[in-house]
């Protein structure tokens, strides 16, 4: 057997099939081959810290422009308009999907509409949030985390900031894990394509009627930001407006409310952490950096092949998928010892969480200042907590890891 044959990995089903387990997959190919051809899916794997930062740095040919259209050929091309024509519309105007002078465009107008001092303004209502959802918790002693405070959190925090009505944050599930189960698997079936495009179309209608209210209301919100970003005549279109708030709205709160689950279930398994956690209360940011690491909820990102080149002695070819495992590159002992276990004093400046380079989380701040507020109410509150499942449900996705639920026990101080 070749090591394709013992080592690969489906990314579209490994992750919910292998859960936790998928992590470790990965660091073997790391180890055993960095640069892998997975027949299974399609696409190169990039697994070393070393070549993930030079993908994100554009030290190699790979590129966010196109990169969904693979993809989206599991669909006749011919039927696109009929049943996709969202995905394929919105996809190609996301920042995500951008490059060059485009991507330099967007980020300059989005970043006038989120920054740290609009963020850190969102503090107090993320604080008072937390407070509320952690005594919840205790006075319900055990229930649903992952929905019932994860997301009422994040979903919370990012309506408010967004300036989008509270009553649809309900609306959330359906249209991260629709976008997500379609666009964040490296073979979905046309199906979930299908429920991904139906996500975009929901939440087109919902930002529309805000839009509207936004032009004769402007108000201190992320979308009336957008609708005011300009650097000099230059501003975002309508479909732009909509394309950024697909981003904002699922990668806003989604990855942060995956995120949150993975550190509390990290915590509630390891004892250590969390008396060092109990300890060191005014560390809390350094706690945060280093549980993202741990958790990986960062899989990895997509990137398509513009022109011909080498790694390690493998040819990869123009128009070929590398999928760059940030996971497994946050775990490569070139770069972090004992990188399997929870170390709260290490040297996180190496980490790859938000992605180095031009494509770097616009949503750095405000997912870092969310984790650190819960996790420090929970601390102050909460004297043990009990994950109840002995193996979490992951989503099928490998780009972000998240999971459908996760009951818990908790015990107040």
């Amino acid at each position: 057997m070749s090591v394709q044959d013992i080592l690969d990995i489906d990314l579209t089903n490994a992750p919910r099939e292998r859960g936790k387990d998928m992590i470790r997959d990965l660091d073997e190919i790391r180890d055993a081959e960095p640069v892998f051809w997975s027949e299974k899916s399609r696409c190169w794997l990039i697994t070393r810290h070393a070549d993930a930062v030079d993908a994100f740095q554009r030290r190699i040919p790979v590129t966010n422009d196109g990169r969904m259209f693979p993809v989206f050929h599991l669909i006749p091309e011919a039927e696109w308009a009929t049943r996709i024509p969202a995905l394929v519309k919105y996809s190609d105007l996301w920042i995500t999907s951008s490059e060059g002078a485009r991507h330099a465009r967007l980020r300059s107008l989005l970043m006038k509409a989120l920054n740290r001092k609009i963020v850190e303004g969102l503090r107090p209502f993320a604080r008072a949030r937390a407070e509320y959802l952690v005594d919840t918790m205790i006075e319900q002693g055990e229930l649903e985390f992952n929905e019932g405070i994860s997301r009422a959190m994040t979903g919370d925090v990012l309506f408010q900031l967004l300036g989008m009505p509270k009553e649809l944050v309900p609306q959330l599930r359906d249209w991260a894990t629709w976008l997500m189960e379609g666009v964040g698997a490296t073979v979905p079936t046309a199906e979930r394509l299908e429920k991904a495009n139906l996500a975009l179309e929901k939440m087109n209608e919902a930002v529309a009627v805000e839009l509207e209210k936004r032009r004769t209301d402007p108000k201190e919100d992320f979308l009336t930001g957008l609708l005011t970003a300009s650097e000099g005549d230059d501003k975002l279109s309508y479909d732009e407006i909509l394309a950024q708030m697909h981003v904002a709205i699922v990668a806003g709160h989604d990855t942060t409310m995956n995120t949150l689950t993975l550190s509390v279930d990290a915590l509630a398994r390891d004892p250590e952490a969390w008396a060092y956690v109990e300890a060191n209360q005014d560390k809390m940011l350094e706690i945060v950096t280093e549980l993202q690491r741990f958790i990986s909820m960062v899989g990895g990102q997509p990137r398509l092949v513009y022109e011909d080149f080498e790694l390690h002695g493998k040819t990869i070819r123009k128009g070929e998928m590398v999928a760059v495992m940030i996971a497994s590159a946050n775990r490569d002992p070139a770069v972090f010892d004992h990188a399997d276990r929870i170390d709260f004093t290490r040297d996180n400046r190496g980490s790859m969480v938000f992605g180095p380079g031009i494509h770097f989380c616009l949503g750095h701040h405000l997912a870092k200042m969310q984790l650190t507020e819960f996790l420090g109410a929970l601390v102050r509150k909460v004297k043990r907590i009990e994950v109840l499942d002995d193996a979490l449900d992951f989503l099928p996705v490998w780009v972000f890891r998240g999971v459908y639920q996760m009951d818990v026990r908790v015990t107040a101080r």
